[in-house]
């Protein structure tokens, strides 16, 4: 058990990339920055969540979900999200949306206002 692994006598096959996968041509092609979101886009994608859901419980998950949302990007520092008039539009919408006050949604998610 002590004995080391035998060393492979076969040489390492030297393999020519196939045409057009290089590493220099591939290191340009994959660009995460095109398929980013704004913070402006999530936001509108989880009130559309909320406005396509049809019962009045699911709606305040939902709502719940988006507040999440928007309170993660904030703690991550995602560029637009500490605006104080998105959050407004934001609870403001979300109150029409579920017939909750600004300031129950604002309990819900657990801040102090």
């Amino acid at each position: 058990m002590n004995r080391p692994i035998p060393k492979s006598k076969r040489p390492i096959p030297a393999r020519k990339p196939k045409a057009g996968l290089e590493p220099f041509r591939l290191y340009g092609s994959f660009n995460n920055g095109l398929s980013q979101l704004s913070v402006a886009q999530v936001v509108e994608e989880f009130l559309r969540r909320v406005e396509q859901t049809i019962e009045p419980e699911q709606r305040v998950m939902q709502a719940q979900r988006t507040i999440g949302a928007l309170m993660g990007l904030f703690a991550f520092n995602a560029p637009g999200a500490g605006y104080a008039h998105l959050h407004k539009d934001v609870f403001a919408r979300l109150s029409a949306l579920t017939g909750e006050t600004t300031d129950h949604l604002v309990t819900m998610a657990g801040v102090a206002r």
